[in-house]
């Protein structure tokens, strides 16, 4: 601090820095997704729909309440009851507002997985998938929970699992749950072969809930296109 002098930590640039691509990233990346899946090479920022611009706030906001957790739980181990029940307002917006535009949005379209989703939705209805994505991964979580006895997962990531279930729906939020079981393994590994951590020791779990959630979001149809690809299918 040049008044103090006191050392400034990483948190302020990579928070700042972060903040302002989201900003800037999330308007442009859902202009691209909606452009290539609602009206192709004529639809324009300029001549968007309402829900679009609603769709773009609700994002952003969803983005940095995941920003924020991310920090919380790196320094103290916790997700803040707070900010899990804003994410539940958020999501519960979010369905309203694709609910009543289901005559712009088909299922194809809801999801980040465009058309996988068709694959792996039991709904067709794009608010019972994202119901049905809350519930399946909150209880999952929650057992995951009680029968660990809050050793392998704490209570505030089923809480955010639960609320981000709702924002991404099913079945982008199996896919980020896949994610960031998969990326978590392997960095808990390496901390602990260069003996960063040991095995006894907590390591922030909601960081790589988050991390798939983003990768679902921006990447979710090349990760599973990629998969297949490598089935030939």
């Amino acid at each position: 601090c040049r008044k103090c002098r006191h050392r400034l930590t990483w948190q302020y640039p990579i928070v700042e820095l972060l903040s302002g691509l989201i900003f800037v990233g999330i308007p442009l990346y859902l202009s691209k997704f909606y452009q290539l899946a609602l009206l192709g090479s004529q639809f324009s920022a300029l001549t968007a729909p309402r829900w679009f611009y609603g769709l773009v706030l609700l994002w952003i906001v969803v983005f940095l309440i995941w920003l924020i957790i991310t920090i919380i739980d790196i320094r103290h181990f916790v997700v803040p009851n707070e900010l899990n029940l804003a994410l539940v307002i958020v999501g519960l917006i979010i369905i309203a507002v694709m609910f009543t535009n289901q005559s712009s949005l088909s299922l194809m379209h809801s999801s980040f997985l465009r058309n996988y989703a068709l694959i792996f939705s039991p709904f067709e209805n794009i608010a019972l998938n994202h119901l049905f994505g809350a519930g399946v991964t909150g209880l999952f979580f929650g057992l995951m929970v009680v029968l660990s006895r809050g050793r392998a997962i704490g209570l505030g990531d089923a809480k955010l699992i639960f609320a981000s279930g709702l924002v991404l729906g099913w079945p982008d939020i199996g896919l980020a749950v896949i994610l960031a079981f998969m990326i978590g393994g392997i960095i808990g590994l390496l901390l602990i072969l260069v003996k960063k951590k040991k095995m006894h020791q907590k390591i922030p779990f909601a960081p790589f809930l988050i991390l798939g959630m983003v990768l679902t979001f921006f990447f979710g149809h090349q990760i599973i296109n990629s998969y297949f690809s490598l089935f030939a299918i």
